[in-house]
């Protein structure tokens, strides 16, 4: 008996694996816990150009997720998935606001002047450490790791968490939450249903 293998069959199966561990990746965004996730793209540049348009195809329509695509100072890609509802009710925190201002974004909050800005500085050869505010970790946390707050370090999970832990677990826990349920529904679906689910 032979084996049969439609190339696009195999190219669909391939493109299916890479979406699928991006949802993974970025379940937390997807469920909105999480404002945004930032992802490298790895490989040559012909595998870049592959992916981005696998990312294209996927996220062009979705409802919950936009993204931008940012080309580092090195040459590097990635790519900035971005809940804009949670954005949104992070960024308009007061706190959060006078924070970013005090880094140079703009005294006007405007949602997506100030992802234009986040954008712009991680295209830069200076990392914009303020990104903490934006992938939603709590200020506290963000200042710490600035040398801005007077917390100090307490313990080490996906980020640095500075003083009380309370609200950095609350945080994290809901991250990890959704991440999970995006990885059942990740690993029960098919391409398509994921499509129409998110």
């Amino acid at each position: 008996m032979k084996f049969y293998c439609n190339k696009n069959c195999c190219e669909n199966k391939s493109n299916s694996i890479y979406i699928k561990r991006i949802l993974e990746m970025i379940g937390a965004v997807i469920l909105g816990s999480k404002p945004s996730e930032i992802i490298n793209v790895p490989g040559s540049n012909e595998e870049k150009k592959v992916k981005l348009v696998q990312i294209e195809s996927f996220f062009s329509h979705c409802s919950r997720v936009t993204y931008r695509i940012i080309t580092t100072h090195d040459g590097g890609k990635r790519v900035l998935f971005i809940n804009e509802k949670s954005m949104d009710k992070v960024l308009s925190n007061k706190r959060c606001i006078n924070f970013l201002k005090f880094v140079g974004y703009s005294s006007k909050y405007r949602l997506n002047d100030y992802m234009d800005e986040l954008v712009y500085r991680l295209q830069s050869e200076e990392f914009p450490h303020e990104i903490g505010v934006f992938l939603g970790y709590p200020l506290k946390d963000v200042l710490g790791f600035m040398g801005y707050g007077k917390n100090e370090l307490v313990e080490i999970r996906n980020w640095r968490i500075y003083g009380d832990q309370k609200a950095s677990y609350e945080v994290y826990n809901n991250f990890i939450r959704d991440k999970a349920i995006m990885k059942s529904m990740v690993q029960s679906m098919n391409i398509t249903e994921l499509k129409r689910a998110i």
